[in-house]
């Protein structure tokens, strides 16, 4: 293979990579494909695990969207939460970890030569300037448990990945995130028997 056409294969994979929607976000389901859950449509919510770098109350907010967009996907789909004797039961475990992407700060100069430089030659005016060149990321994943009440063993799960580039945004659209992320989880739901 001549060089120009590997260089033109590594340039192309390298901006599909960058392509926001390259790794933006997807839902993988398994499940036991012996559950009926057409037989089995009582269930009951167990305690949730939402590990975020937000505030408390913004968890605890976060939680109950997710519960309640749950809740209405099953209702939609003739699932019912019920208090006592669930056929299966539900909880999810949530979070994320953020990382500085990009880097560093740009310097519009090279530096002060010595220590003893009272204006340095870089930045603007009379002193240092430095201009940030990075940004928050946020690699968010949930992960949807749906276990057997009579056998206590997962009969079917959900993980949904979705990268937040930025995750402010994501805050100030959290009911539309949250549709999002229950609407892919939650698709297939119920599994079909093959």
């Amino acid at each position: 293979m001549s060089r120009g056409i590997v260089w033109g294969l590594f340039v192309s994979l390298f901006l599909m990579c960058l392509a926001p929607g390259a790794r933006a976000q997807k839902a993988i389901a398994e499940f036991d494909k012996n559950y009926d859950f057409l037989a089995h449509k009582k269930y009951k919510w167990r305690e949730n695990r939402l590990m975020t770098r937000q505030n408390p109350d913004t968890n605890e907010v976060l939680d109950i969207k997710i519960v309640k967009a749950v809740n209405k996907n099953l209702a939609a789909k003739g699932f019912e939460e019920v208090a006592d004797k669930p056929d299966f039961y539900i909880y999810y475990d949530g979070g994320g970890n953020s990382d500085f992407a990009a880097g560093g700060a740009s310097k519009a100069g090279d530096g002060p030569t010595t220590s003893a430089d009272v204006a340095p030659g870089y930045g603007l005016g009379n002193g240092p300037t430095l201009a940030p060149r990075q940004w928050l990321t946020v690699d968010g994943r949930i992960e949807f448990y749906v276990v057997s009440a009579a056998t206590q063993k997962p009969v079917w799960e959900s993980t949904y990945k979705k990268t937040f580039r930025d995750p402010n945004k994501a805050l100030k659209n959290m009911d539309k995130e949250v549709d999002t992320l229950v609407e892919k989880v939650f698709q297939d739901f119920p599994p079909k028997k093959k």
